[in-house]
């Protein structure tokens, strides 16, 4: 019996882009806002911003860790 459910694997690629774009622009605005780059009034949206870049980032490489563990038990 074939699973409807989709392989995950397929999907790995986009979430490495995803991942490395994130960590990209991440790095790009925290040294725009060490560089004072960024004015004080977007200061707020930049560090929102980060937080959704971190968010993308531990998503990426707390899925990762899932499967390897998974892995490593072995097929339910």
């Amino acid at each position: 019996m074939q699973s409807d459910h989709p392989d995950p694997n397929r999907w790995w690629l986009h979430r490495r882009a995803m991942a490395y774009i994130s960590l990209g622009a991440l790095c790009f605005i925290t040294l725009a806002m060490v560089l004072g780059r960024i004015p004080v009034a977007l200061v707020p949206l930049a560090e929102t911003l980060c937080w959704v870049f971190c968010v993308n980032i531990l998503y990426y490489y707390g899925g990762n860790a899932a499967v390897e563990v998974i892995a490593k038990r072995g097929k339910p």
